[in-house]
């Protein structure tokens, strides 16, 4: 029996780690993109459905860390280990900066967050994620462990938004999502309206 459970133990922390490894390289593919369609100025209808393909994968893999959790839950519930969903700071990180990704995810669905702070949120959880996947006994208190995430958080927003900036440095103002194309697109078609 014990060698069954340790087996079960074994494949769940498996699916756990091709999950998140999943949805960190989809995560670091679409933030690669996203750069680099911002410091283009404008998207292509080929970038788009290759944006879109990546972003279902990336839904497909949230689904999947998911279901590693809920295994991963399940074998700890099976072997009474209580202490894994009572006394355990890291699972409460991972679930929180689950639910962060979610919320995030249809925050940029729904276009209800700035592009200069979902990209941030969306890589940077997904990284920390990755960390207390993988490093599972930290020794630190949930608070200290969730302020360690949003100091996390702050530099990814400086280093991404940095690059964001560098690499729009050549576009008139500096957002990088098309909207120069946008505004000379309408005063063209106001300039052949008159």
């Amino acid at each position: 029996m014990y060698i069954e459970e340790l087996q079960y133990f074994y494949l769940a922390q498996i699916f756990r780690h091709l999950t998140v490894g999943l949805v960190l390289g989809t995560s670091t593919i679409a933030l690669t993109f996203y750069l680099y369609v911002v410091a283009q100025g404008k998207t292509e209808p080929a970038q788009n459905k290759m944006m879109h393909i990546v972003y279902t994968v990336l839904r497909v893999g949230m689904v999947l860390v998911l279901v590693s959790e809920l295994t991963c839950f399940m074998y700890n519930y099976h072997v009474d280990n209580f202490v894994y969903w009572t006394d355990n700071p890291e699972l409460l990180m991972r679930l929180t900066i689950y639910a962060i990704i979610v919320i995030n995810a249809f925050a940029m669905q729904f276009r209800k967050i700035t592009m200069w702070l979902g990209p941030v949120i969306a890589a940077g959880s997904w990284y920390a994620y990755f960390f207390f996947s993988t490093w599972v006994e930290t020794e630190s208190t949930y608070p200290t462990l969730f302020v360690g995430y949003l100091i996390w958080l702050a530099i990814a927003f400086v280093i991404i938004n940095g690059l964001r900036l560098y690499f729009t440095r050549n576009q008139k103002n500096r957002i990088g999502d098309g909207s120069d194309e946008i505004k000379e697109n309408k005063s063209m078609q106001d300039a052949a309206t008159v």
